[in-house]
This record gives structure tokens, C-alpha cells and sequence, in this order.
């Protein structure tokens, strides 16, 4: 079947994800996000930012500034929507993101929330690196990411166990080659003049340069 998909802003489906998912929410910064709508109403969401530096190193060590994540994805239940895939419409996604920009695509799937991947695999990624880790409770005891609005926040939750979590990938040019297709597209990283990153290294930021 065919789809709405729109680019949107979080205020447009931060109560989906408050409402459906099982953090409860989601954090206000956002790289895209996008929204399947039915009569005029957003049913299922997706939200994607760049992932910390050591887990975008660790998919991509020669470009981790090349690779986004899908950080949130949610849908209302199936008998309230028309839309039977969810997958579909991450799929398209693949080919609205700027892949210049960011070639290599990534997720992942929590085994102790009972996800499988399923949609993950149907829209087109692989499986790759399957990690235990440890997941994280609030004040309340409800379950919530570590990693919230670019940064991680440890210190303010408490440990509440460990889980599987399953990587996805998705690779718009051959692994190795992401820092050259980059270039190719015309995105390189510059230097920032008078700024430094927390480490003393240089701060960079990535351009497009007109090719």
C-alpha cells in the first residue's frame, strides 16, 4: 500500500513515542525525523541521530562521523492504523537521508524489550555485532536510554540488569570506503578555528564543498 511519509519536527510525534514506546519517550534533539500520517495524523515514527563517537567508531573506524542511527522508531497498534509494514517506510527512508553525508545507517534491536529485528531485516539491514550490556532504570524503575539528547547519563540512572542488543547495518558504498565516498560527495572535515574537543584534539566539523 501506498504511505504519507513526512519529514516532521519532535513536538509533532514526541506523544507517540510517550505514549507507545517502551522508554516512554524520546529526547528532543533530532539529525531527521519522519512520520507515516493517516488522515492527517502521524501513526508511526522514526528518529535518527548521530550515534556516540565510540559506537560510530566502533561501526566505521575510518568515518564515524559518516554514520547516523536510528535512535527511536514507533507505531500505534496494529488495528488503529492502516499500515501493515513499518518496515516499508524505513526502507524509504534510506534513500531520503543524505547518504553523501552519512553512507553507513545503523540500529538496534533490544532482545530484553522482546524485539527480534524483524522490521530492521524486512527494511533491507543486516545483522552484524551481537552485545550484552547493561540497561538502566530511573527514580521510578522504568526502563530508559542511557544516551539522551547527545549525551550519556549514566550517573543520574541506576543499573537495572543486562540485555542482548543486535546491531544493524546499512551501507550505501563497500565497508573501508566510507571516508572516500564521503569525499567523493563532497563532504570533508575542516578544522574549527580557536576550538578544542574536552580531549585538547582539535575540534573539526564536517562541510560540502561545492564538487
Amino acid at each position: 500500500m501506498k504511505f504519507d511519509l513526512r519529514a516532521v519536527q519532535i513536538s509533532d510525534i514526541e506523544h507517540l513515542f510517550e505514549r507507545f514506546h517502551g522508554y516512554g519517550g524520546c529526547g528532543k534533539l533530532k539529525t531527521y525525523a519522519f512520520a507515516v500520517f493517516e488522515n492527517d495524523l502521524p501513526i508511526a515514527a522514526y528518529i535518527w541521530l548521530q550515534p556516540p563517537i565510540g559506537a560510530a567508531r566502533s561501526v566505521c573506524p575510518e568515518a564515524p562521523e559518516g554514520v547516523l542511527a536510528l535512535s527511536r522508531m514507533v507505531a500505534v497498534p496494529k488495528d488503529e492504523r492502516r499500515l501493515k509494514h513499518i518496515s516499508k517506510p524505513l526502507k524509504a527512508q534510506f534513500n531520503i537521508i543524505d547518504r553523501g553525508r552519512y553512507p553507513v545507517l545503523i540500529t538496534y534491536s533490544d532482545e530484553g524489550q522482546g524485539h527480534t529485528g524483524y522490521v530492521y531485516k524486512c527494511s533491507g539491514m543486516k545483522m552484524t555485532l551481537r552485545s550484552k550490556v547493561p540497561y538502566f532504570v530511573d527514580s521510578t524503575g522504568k526502563r530508559v536510554s542511557a544516551y539522551s539528547n547527545g549525551k550519556m547519563r549514566t550517573s543520574e540512572l541506576t543499573r537495572g540488569g543486562t540485555t542482548f542488543i543486535q546491531r544493524w547495518e546499512h551501507w550505501i558504498c563497500a565497508k573501508g570506503e566510507a571516508a572516500a565516498h564521503m569525499a567523493r560527495e563532497g563532504w570533508v572535515k575542516e578544522p574549527i578555528p580557536g576550538r578544542v574537543w574536552r580531549s585538547g584534539n582539535q575540534a573539526h566539523r564536517i562541510v560540502k564543498h561545492a564538487r
